[in-house]
């Protein structure tokens, strides 16, 4: 088993980002395909944006549940790998689909076989990792987002420009089966603070933890604050190649390599930098952990509304980079905040809880609604009704400050409001 401070852990760390990233590869790569999917099943904007968000939302909270409470110490790594096995032939499914039926039936897999991601792995980070270290760790392997989305664009960018988007499925799903192997033969478990015998936890329900959740006013105002931001950032995210190929008129390996590079590495370091600021903060005003995600989306909204606006490609392009990276910093600071809440033996239902919010919500309605709204605009704004349904999602991402600054100032006696939460919940 690794231990605490062993490179062990490092090894565990790199091994369930490598996976994660495969996952938003894998999840991502439809984005930039969307353009040419679109176009060879005669599709419209709310369909496609339904097989980008709502129907991956669906099936990965409805199985992130039941796969979440099957987690526990020895078992966490063969959920991983068959969760990573699984979704990995769908994706590349996924390019011999003859029909917007069977395309749908394959995302539907890839949704399926992702809700085993995040559980199992974030159970063995919680861990491996201290405390004070965990918001590092948790932004480091939430990099595997940004990581994933880069070679998404990237090579789906190019891959389709080349060959179609059939080969760029198919090249994106057989990664994942090598990995698959790999990691069931060189990744080892860390120990567990939680006995064995220790089992009161697991018959505690979904519905007393969602009430603990929602009963603190610090966690509540979290999870309202992350549903939010990941509702604009997935929404403008399965939108923003599509968006640059219509009304900048780029070509999409061209917006694939830019994509990789702003949201893929320039994101990465955003994520992270945000876990580390956080710490930082955190170390001398635990408030600030989350008011200092209020900032970040207080400073990148602007931005973004003034990215989708701009006529001029270059001018755009550029001024797209402050909210690719700041808009990443949320992960790390949040996740960790609701984890540190509860004990171990709770963290995979956490888990749980918090994909539910992200995908339902931000997948789920994100993507959908900005195609919907741009359908509803089409009559009147033509190819521009794409842009003002991003720039409405983008003014409604600035609520998600009011909630993280609230959940900042909630925190000012974080002993007692936790001695509350948990007898609550016990």
């Amino acid at each position: 088993m690794a231990q605490k401070g062993n490179p062990a852990n490092r090894k565990l760390l790199y091994l369930l980002t490598a996976m994660f990233s495969l996952s938003y590869l894998d999840r991502q790569i439809l984005n930039i395909t969307l353009n040419d999917i679109g176009a060879e099943f005669s599709l419209t904007d709310l369909q496609l944006g339904s097989l980008s968000g709502i129907a991956f939302a669906i099936v990965y909270v409805v199985f992130g549940f039941p796969v979440a409470r099957l987690v526990r110490p020895g078992n966490r790594k063969v959920i991983a790998v068959a969760a990573l096995s699984f979704w990995s032939t769908m994706t590349a499914l996924m390019g011999i689909a003859g029909s917007f039926v069977t395309l749908l039936l394959a995302r539907i897999g890839v949704g399926v076989g992702e809700a085993g991601c995040v559980p199992p792995s974030h159970s063995m980070i919680i861990d491996a990792f201290p405390p004070e270290k965990r918001a590092s760790a948790l932004s480091f392997y939430s990099a595997g987002t940004n990581i994933g989305i880069f070679l998404a664009f990237l090579v789906g960018g190019i891959l389709t420009a080349k060959f179609g988007w059939r080969i760029a499925f198919l090249a994106a799903g057989l990664p994942g089966i090598a990995l698959a192997i790999w990691i069931y033969f060189k990744l080892d478990e860390p120990a567990s603070p939680v006995a064995s015998t220790d089992r009161q936890s697991e018959k505690k329900s979904y519905a007393s933890l969602a009430r603990a959740l929602l009963a603190d006013k610090s966690t509540r105002h979290t999870l309202i604050g992350v549903a939010l931001t990941a509702m604009v950032g997935l929404g403008a995210s399965a939108w923003i190649a599509t968006f640059l190929i219509r009304v900048h008129a780029l070509e999409i390996a061209q917006v694939g390599v830019y994509l990789a590079v702003t949201i893929g590495i320039i994101g990465a370091v955003g994520t992270w930098l945000g876990g580390v600021l956080s710490d930082r903060l955190g170390r001398k005003n635990p408030t600030w952990r989350l008011k200092f995600v209020a900032v970040t989306i207080v400073i990148a909204k602007p931005f973004s509304i003034l990215f989708y606006l701009q006529d001029q490609t270059m001018v755009a392009l550029v001024i797209f980079v402050i909210p690719a990276m700041v808009g990443a910093m949320f992960v790390g600071p949040s996740f960790s905040h609701l984890y540190s809440r509860f004990e171990a033996s709770s963290r995979p239902m956490i888990t749980a809880i918090l994909m539910f919010v992200i995908n339902l919500v931000g997948l789920g309605l994100g993507p959908t609604l900005v195609g919907l709204i741009s359908d509803m605009l089409a009559p009147t704004e033509g190819e521009g009704s794409l842009r003002y349904a991003l720039v409405l999602l983008q003014i409604a991402g600035l609520w998600a400050a009011v909630h993280f600054w609230i959940a900042g100032r909630a925190m000012s006696d974080v002993s007692a409001r936790s001695r509350k939460v948990e007898a609550l919940f016990g």
